[in-house]
């Protein structure tokens, strides 16, 4: 068995089991790819694909679970090259973070900023993503390290380590003359008695605040549907109605008055994604222990070495 032969059987499936583009991806011919992976079936002694017709539908089982220990050897191999060039020279290198726009605009503004001064010669590529999308998005290592919002009942993923941070606040805003502007003890029901800006359907935030007031039994009159907190802001600035927003989006110029309401929602973190498998660089651990000082260097590999063992 080859490392090639590996690197082949990922191509295909990576791309749906075009043997075209597989081959396209590698740099190499249509027929190379197909008789290296008959070579490759004929070495071990059970099919990886099923076929139809001669053309490759899918894996078998036995072709998936040589597929998540090819994508393992290739995983370790990058570790080894990452390790040798981080000793060669830690502070030079890449390294990709999938996150929502929230996370992108906000939480990783300030950490940017000071990794940008520490280590200018890392090269930071930001993705930004569905919420629901960045489990699999790194798990396919399509990104290195993802960042979203998890809740207390999220559980374990085979092959991530999920690390929860600080509890995302939410609060309510109001216009600065609005009645409840001025009141200390606000509940959700008060809120809903006047019109709300709310987010758009795809949004997480709206099944977060929805799932919150359906189960108070709450039906508030929505005015108008965003996808961005600093619309809701604007749009609550100017008298549209009154908005649920991350407190994180709040700042000194915001023509708002606020109202947490934290305590009177369900609770979500801020959380890291990571791959089990890959190798920590210095960098990535002083952006991260930037963002949150939990996870530094000491606690994530040990959480890293605590989920290999399990």
């Amino acid at each position: 068995m080859k490392l090639r032969q590996l690197q082949l059987l990922l191509a295909v499936a990576r791309n749906e089991m075009n043997i075209s583009a597989a081959a396209a991806a590698l740099n190499t011919s249509q027929p190379s790819v197909s008789r290296q992976i008959i070579q490759l079936e004929e070495e071990i002694g059970v099919p990886l694909f099923t076929r139809r017709k001669n053309r490759i539908a899918g894996l078998t089982p036995a072709g998936e679970a040589a597929f998540e220990s090819a994508r393992q050897v290739e995983n370790q191999i990058t570790n080894i090259d990452l390790i040798a060039r981080e000793a060669r020279n830690p502070h030079q290198g890449s390294f990709s973070i999938v996150t929502t726009h929230l996370h992108a605009r906000y939480t990783m503004l300030k950490p940017m900023l000071a990794f940008r001064r520490n280590y200018p010669d890392v090269q930071v590529s930001l993705m930004q993503a569905d919420g629901d999308s960045i489990q699999d998005i790194v798990r396919n290592g399509d990104a290195d390290i993802g960042m979203g919002v998890i809740g207390p009942e999220d559980k374990e993923v085979p092959g991530l380590i999920i690390l929860r941070g600080k509890l995302l606040r939410r609060v309510a805003i109001f216009p600065k003359d609005h009645p409840l502007a001025s009141k200390r003890d606000i509940t959700l029901a008060e809120i809903c008695t006047y019109d709300l800006i709310g987010f758009t359907k795809d949004s997480r935030t709206h099944h977060v605040v929805n799932q919150s007031l359906h189960d108070l039994g709450l039906n508030p009159n929505i005015s108008v549907r965003v996808n961005d907190s600093d619309v809701v802001k604007s749009y609550v600035s100017i008298g549209l109605g009154v908005g649920i927003v991350p407190e994180i989006t709040i700042s000194a110029n915001d023509e708002v008055v606020t109202y947490d309401i934290t305590e009177q929602m369900p609770s979500r973190y801020i959380s890291v994604i990571l791959r089990d498998d890959m190798y920590l660089r210095e960098s990535m651990i002083a952006l991260l222990s930037s963002i949150h000082p939990h996870w530094n260097g000491d606690s994530l590999r040990q959480k890293m070495r605590t989920k290999q063992m399990s």
